[in-house]
């Protein structure tokens, strides 16, 4: 399928020695590009200026413990957490708004990514942008993943997202995979050392971010991702 051969020989033809760039990810025929980013979420209560940042000594140690057991932290139930914004992390704890603002904030389990309902919000938005067209699926080369996908194929035309999400799943989205539609209006790429980034025509952008129910980051083709 020559839709493939587009796709393919992007990839195929892909050489750097920085991967942090969308432009890696995405073909150029799309125009923008967005970081897609997780739901993440945070315990109300939670003693964040109590909490340790450092585990160096018995004191911290203990200090952490404590507050640990107390929220029970330790196996990071999704049900502890309360969903917020991106936009939201950053006012609350006085960090830079952009997609690395959850990398600003100082480490601890008062705050985690909420993996069951990113995955749902992101069915529920492409069931909205696809609209039932035609979706076709590239699952490039991964040297490290090679051995456990001998049973998937390399393409797949016309797969449904309940197919999709199931590979997807089954790999925790580390596969470097594209999925498109016919029409090249939009893709969404996943890659084991990228963030998920989603492709569309200018003219779409406005349409995309309304569509979406998870939070989008526009990146330039050269900039740091992560």
């Amino acid at each position: 399928m020559k839709l493939f051969n587009v796709f393919k020989d992007f990839y195929n033809n892909r050489n750097s020695d920085n991967w942090n760039f969308a432009k890696h990810y995405v073909p150029d025929f799309f125009e923008t590009k967005f970081i897609v980013h997780w739901v993440y979420g945070i315990i109300e209560n939670f003693p964040f200026d109590k909490y340790p940042m450092k585990n160096e000594t018995f004191e911290d140690m203990n200090k952490r413990v404590k507050i640990e057991k107390e929220f029970n932290v330790l196996l990071k139930k999704e049900e502890l957490y309360k969903a917020i914004s991106i936009k939201e992390l950053a006012n609350r704890f006085g960090v830079e708004y952009s997609q690395k603002t959850v990398e600003l904030i100082p480490k601890n389990p008062g705050i985690y990514y909420l993996d069951s309902l990113s995955i749902k919000r992101l069915k529920e938005s492409l069931k909205k942008i696809s609209e039932n067209s035609k979706m076709n699926l590239l699952i490039c080369e991964n040297e490290e993943y090679d051995y456990y996908t001998t049973d998937l194929q390399k393409e797949y035309n016309n797969i449904t997202l309940k197919e999709y999400f199931e590979i997807q799943e089954l790999y925790d989205f580390q596969l470097d995979t594209c999925l498109f539609e016919d029409n090249l209006k939009w893709c969404i790429t996943t890659s084991e050392d990228a963030p998920i980034l989603l492709g569309c025509k200018k003219e779409l952008e406005y349409e995309i971010e309304q569509k979406m129910n998870l939070e989008l980051f526009k990146v330039e083709n050269e900039q740091e991702m992560y």
